[in-house]
């Protein structure tokens, strides 16, 4: 009685233990998240604060760097493969506007929406573990 109180006890202590290591996705998820940070990204969740994005998926992640665009005030919204303009609409009238969507559509699918607010960028992605992939992101948002 006494070996098998002690056999439960032990295994209540491995799992315990077992249930408090990270799994190897979050290890690569916090890594990508400490890279992009040493790269000048500002990572936050999308269900903290205030958020100013029209998707509400909790798993999305929001990025932010620094906008160096002449484009101050937009947001864009991927529907299916494309991204829409959202707000403002005077933005669909100006001499470049095609292109910008064009400029935009080629990023990874992964991004689901697009602001660019003031002095920053920011987006919604589905975070993948490359950091190559966010690296490409970030340079061909700041040459739109």
């Amino acid at each position: 009685m006494e070996f098998l109180i002690i056999l439960i006890v032990i295994s209540f202590l491995i799992g315990t233990i077992s249930f408090a290591l990270p799994s190897k996705s979050s290890r690569e998820i916090s890594e990508l998240r400490m890279n992009a940070s040493r790269m000048g990204f500002k990572i936050s969740s999308s269900n903290i604060g205030q958020n100013s994005f029209k998707n509400k998926d909790v798993n999305l992640m929001i990025y932010s760097i620094k906008n160096e665009t002449n484009l101050k005030e937009a947001h864009f919204i991927r529907d299916k493969k494309e991204f829409i303009l959202y707000s403002p609409l005077k933005l669909k009238y100006e001499d470049n506007f095609l292109e910008l969507i064009s400029k935009l559509n080629n990023i990874s699918e992964d991004v689901i929406e697009v602001a660019f607010i003031g002095s920053q960028i920011s987006f919604l992605w589905k975070e993948k573990t490359d950091i190559t992939e966010l690296k490409k992101i970030s340079t061909e948002l700041n040459h739109i």
